[in-house]
């Protein structure tokens, strides 16, 4: 999932939580609709919100959630 923009920096014990997210997202059961749903769930989300912090943790888990998407569609 390279396109998307990187993940918050976090020390480098916590570093596992970005990896598991990933992991998580390729190997995803969801349908690349429901991947697609989902980003427009966290871009909505993250345009209603006044938190800097959560606003752009929504855009980028949205972005991986595209990614995830366009990835099921490819290999479909």
């Amino acid at each position: 999932m390279s396109s998307a923009r990187p993940w918050p920096s976090l020390p480098e014990e916590d570093r596992w939580v970005h990896e598991l997210m990933d992991e998580r997202l390729e190997a995803t059961w969801q349908t690349p609709e429901q991947c697609q749903a989902r980003a427009q769930e966290l871009r909505i989300e993250a345009a209603e919100t006044d938190i800097k912090g959560i606003r752009d943790a929504a855009l980028i888990l949205a972005e991986r959630y595209e990614e995830a998407a366009a990835a099921r569609f490819a290999s479909a």
